[in-house]
């Protein structure tokens, strides 16, 4: 992987405020030609720079009432129990985000829900039915305040 220069970071902190810049604008933003931009963001992407380039969608405008973190403890921590919870945070639609974490808790998720009864539904399914857990704690999100997942892009 070639090393960041100036003109990638720029190019990365514009492209995370706004992933459908034209290639004109990309240009303009970062003082290239479009081409050259177009090329430099095609090689971010290869290098695994770029990871992915999704839409914000606001949970509240498709009924999603309710947002909360959650903490989880697994009943017991063995290879096979951890990978199974991971695959299934990952393929779990009302999973936002999850994490493998360090702490007094095993795992941090964000988790939608419309309303409290589908929360208590999801959490007696996905975390009593299909997993043997420890404990779980929920945090209740009063107002999101920043969502999204740009880095910051500093120099070195």
């Amino acid at each position: 992987m070639k090393k960041l220069d100036s003109i990638d970071r720029k190019l990365l902190t514009v492209i995370q405020q706004d992933a459908r810049l034209t290639a004109e604008q990309l240009g303009h933003a970062c003082g290239l030609s479009p081409t050259a931009a177009l090329k430099r963001l095609k090689r971010l992407r290869a290098d695994g720079v770029i990871e992915k380039e999704v839409a914000v969608v606001s949970p509240k405008a498709l009924g999603y009432n309710i947002m909360a973190i959650v903490m989880v403890s697994l009943e017991r921590e063995d290879r096979n129990v951890i990978d199974r919870f991971e695959q299934d945070i990952r393929v779990t639609p009302q999973i936002m985000q999850g994490f493998y974490i360090a702490g007094d808790s095993d795992f941090a998720l964000t988790i939608v829900a419309r309303n409290m009864d589908e929360y208590d539904e999801f959490t007696r399914e996905f975390f009593y039915d299909r997993h043997r857990i420890k404990n779980f704690k929920t945090c209740m999100i009063m107002k999101p305040l920043k969502l999204g997942a740009a880095v910051p892009v500093l120099e070195p």
